[in-house]
């Protein structure tokens, strides 16, 4: 892949089409996720108050301990209701990630083959069902790559004391090469993670589950795709950075008029102390700000997959399953 094909596989997803599918499949997505989160939300009120109070009371316990009081044991444990909700959570979690399975599904199926099916372009259909299962596999890759990086850990570990046995100082081969043997796990890291990041559009280009044959669809295309990625990345840090400074001079700003020189004794106290038109206005401004970068960033790494999975049909390197 050439700079210039690089440069629009950056760009991909933002392409004028001749059909609006994108922003549909977005906002049906958002008022899904919004919807799920906000209800998950009203029914553990409750316990985000308690545990806002237990954190609260945590905090005054550490700072009596450096005074020489010590906090119970009891007092260490969450709440209840906050225990409690670890069942649902999960559930939340399954079915948002499903969501986005259908989301990216949707937005790879048009991109690729210029399909759309369901509402809005979300279904679970087929398509839906593999980028799911992808996931899965991610899953199990990541935890193997943390077992690797343990047996790496505890090798150098290890190495380190065998130098440092009787006393003597560490050699210098005993701290350098665990770092070498770190450096090439994270450059290994980096490199299989390119190298299978279109793992999801491949499955929707052939239409059949396809993870590992991103193997080939990514092959000779390594650094287009690195620097299609670094690119994305870095622009998507560099706005949460200023939207982050921008929240905590916001911040700071209501705190210095609202609260004064008296701290808060409770959870209750502190939303009371901030619950300023202006400060919620802000507080809004800045989700929203957010939560539109962060889909904006979805969309743009899923035309840069999707990019990559099209060209490989074009040129022969994958098919669609049963043509």
């Amino acid at each position: 892949m050439s700079d210039k094909q690089a440069l629009n596989a950056t760009f991909f997803a933002f392409r004028k089409r001749e059909k609006a599918v994108l922003l549909p499949a977005t906002i049906a997505f958002a008022v899904v996720a919004i919807v799920m989160f906000g209800a998950f939300s009203a029914l553990n009120w409750q316990a985000f108050i308690d545990y806002m109070n237990w954190a609260a009371s945590i905090s005054s316990s550490s700072a009596g301990a450096a005074g020489g009081g010590q906090p119970s044991m009891d007092a260490m444990m969450p709440p209840q209701s906050v225990m409690s909700i670890a069942p649902t959570y999960f559930l939340l979690l399954l079915g948002y990630y499903i969501l986005l399975a259908s989301y990216e599904a949707a937005c790879l199926r048009w991109m690729i083959h210029g399909e759309t099916s369901g509402l809005f372009g979300l279904s679970l259909g087929a398509d839906t069902w593999r980028v799911y299962f992808g996931y899965w596999v991610w899953f199990l890759l990541l935890i193997a790559f943390y077992i690797v990086c343990a047996i790496v850990a505890g090798g150098a570990f290890a190495s380190i004391m065998m130098g440092m046995q009787g006393g003597a100082e560490p050699s210098a081969n005993a701290v350098i090469v665990p770092l070498v043997i770190g450096l090439l796990v994270v450059v290994a890291l980096i490199y299989f993670s390119v190298r299978f990041a279109p793992a999801a559009a491949t499955s929707v280009a052939r239409k059949k589950f396809a993870f590992f044959d991103a193997w080939t669809v990514s092959k000779g295309r390594f650094w287009a795709l690195l620097g299609a990625f670094v690119l994305l990345f870095l622009m998507f840090f560099v706005f949460v950075i200023a939207v982050e400074v921008a929240f905590g001079v916001m911040v700071g700003m209501s705190a210095a008029s609202s609260i004064g020189h008296t701290e808060p004794q409770s959870a209750e106290e502190a939303f009371r102390a901030f619950a300023t038109p202006q400060y919620m206005a802000g507080v809004i401004a800045i989700i929203v700000a957010l939560s539109f970068a962060s889909m904006m960033f979805y969309i743009a790494l899923f035309g840069v997959n999707a990019r990559a999975a099209a060209l490989a049909l074009e040129e022969g390197k994958i098919t669609v399953s049963g043509a």
